[in-house]
């Protein structure tokens, strides 16, 4: 009797680690916030929109996983005068998670990782131009999962950039393998 219970002592832990390691993927959508795309110079300014993006990564324990991600940032207009222009922006990363469980079915996780960003503006008041701007960047978060059933998971989170100064808060899904 002492060796089946020395057994499942054992063999517990080891299927509750398989549960909390393996691959991810997800989406989600938010609202943006350009948050140094309105100045003192614009007469009319919309510096947020919505935003949407996909992720996926791996999970290595409870606490760890390093995870990909396309973002599409939106897209905002201003005014200066009578000139006209828009810009948005789409970037690719790879960041590592912290989390920490709060509970069965709640965590929150943090991250930091870096961003290849692309940023397009449009003067859209003839004569129309182009001006694009690429910039590798700090892209960091914070947020929270709610695990729905062993394989799904809602994500609330706010992430933000460094350079090209985007925000983004967001609600998606996740759904690990």
């Amino acid at each position: 009797m002492r060796g089946v219970l020395i057994i499942l002592a054992l063999a517990v832990p080891a299927g509750v680690a398989a549960q909390e390691r393996g691959p991810y993927l997800g989406g989600a959508i938010g609202q943006t916030r350009f948050t140094e795309w309105c100045d003192a110079g614009t007469t009319t300014c919309d510096d947020r929109d919505s935003g949407w993006k996909l992720f996926g990564g791996y999970r290595f324990n409870r606490y760890f996983a390093l995870e990909g991600s396309y973002i599409d940032w939106g897209e905002v207009t201003a005014s200066v005068g009578a000139v006209n222009v828009a810009a948005d922006q789409r970037s690719f990363g790879l960041a590592v998670l912290g989390s920490l469980q709060l509970g069965p079915r709640f965590s929150v996780f943090g991250k930091v990782g870096m961003l290849s960003t692309e940023q397009e503006t449009r003067r859209l008041t003839p004569p129309a131009s182009t001006r694009e701007r690429d910039e590798t960047e700090l892209h960091y978060g914070v947020g929270v999962n709610y695990s729905l059933a062993q394989n799904w998971a809602i994500r609330g989170e706010w992430e933000n950039t460094e350079k090209l100064k985007v925000q983004m808060l967001s609600i998606g899904v996740e759904y690990r393998f």
